[in-house]
């Protein structure tokens, strides 16, 4: 009788793990296939071509200024 209350009481648990697992599974298969159709691709910098952030006004690796940074897109110029 014990051990019935405890698989039972696993159950929702179990329900909700297997639920996480889908989600999280169905993500990395949605990035895998915008990565692979081009859809998705890393922002680099203009001048030196290395992945760079567009959070910031400058490149990280050469210094360049970046256009396309969101950064320049919410600040006025100077």
């Amino acid at each position: 009788m014990v051990l019935m209350a405890f698989v039972v009481a696993h159950i929702p648990r179990d329900i909700l793990e297997g639920m996480f697992v889908v989600a999280v599974g169905g993500m990395l298969v949605s990035i895998v296939r915008k990565v692979a159709s081009g859809e998705m691709r890393a922002n680099s910098c203009p001048h030196c071509s290395r992945p760079t952030s567009r959070a910031y006004p400058r490149c990280r690796h050469c210094g360049a200024q970046l256009v396309d940074s969101a950064w320049s897109r919410n600040r006025p110029v100077l």
